[in-house]
């Protein structure tokens, strides 16, 4: 027994020595963005934990007993989420050359990207799951665009251009093509695999494109900050 937790201590010990952002756990990112209204906002993003709650002992019984959530936990440190969503769970890897992104390589993405032009957070869902709630720092663009262009011709040749895209036609022109980072519901959401496998089919750059697996629903169960309180 001894044994273990010795072990224990020493795996999260390196665990937290070999955090490549160890100052975005503690501190969060500063950002601005534009709200759905148009109204300029600074949030802060980070992990957001209700006092309540940092003191809860981690047990079996505590954390998966009961639904998951022990009935003696406060409200305040717990919350509900649909687990019928999706029809399939999607790999952790979707292409050999795509990045595949948790929070904490977000939080370095939204951080950089402020100060760097060439980058870009899409969220890839419909008009109005964004402006109910997203990421901070994220700017919406559908999946569906950029799959049925003729059907939407328009906003396609808009979405290119914001791509950095310079040509409207094949072939396509992708040397000032920015690096986007993708994200939609959660791992069983096809919204912004859809989208990056439209990516692929113009040509875009692999290496240009990274994906938050996790979504909306990891990123809300990790306690992370949204435009929505």
């Amino acid at each position: 027994m001894y044994k273990i937790i010795f072990l224990l201590i020493i795996l999260s010990f390196l665990s937290f020595s070999n955090d490549p952002h160890p100052s975005l756990t503690s501190t969060g990112v500063e950002i601005d963005y534009i709200n759905h209204v148009g109204e300029n906002k600074r949030i802060t993003v980070k992990r957001e934990i209700d006092p309540k709650c940092k003191n809860i002992h981690i047990s079996n019984d505590v954390f998966w007993k009961d639904k998951y959530a022990s009935q003696s936990v406060s409200k305040a440190c717990k919350s509900t989420f649909i687990t019928s969503a999706g029809k399939t769970i999607f790999p952790m890897q979707i292409h050999k050359d795509i990045e595949t992104y948790g929070e904490i390589e977000v939080m370095a993405f939204v951080k950089k990207m402020q100060k760097d032009e060439s980058m870009l957070f899409i969220d890839t869902r419909d008009e109005e799951w964004y402006e109910y709630r997203t990421i901070p720092g994220a700017i919406n663009i559908h999946y569906a665009y950029m799959m049925m262009p003729k059907v939407f011709e328009k906003e396609y040749k808009e979405i290119l251009a914001k791509l950095g895209i310079l040509s409207k036609q094949k072939p396509f022109d992708f040397s000032q093509a920015k690096t986007v980072l993708l994200f939609c519901n959660g791992a069983w959401c096809s919204q912004s695999p859809k989208m990056v496998k439209a990516l692929l089919s113009l040509g875009y750059p692999p290496e240009k494109i990274k994906w938050y697996r996790g979504g909306m629903q990891t990123w809300l169960a990790a306690g992370m900050t949204s435009t929505r309180k």
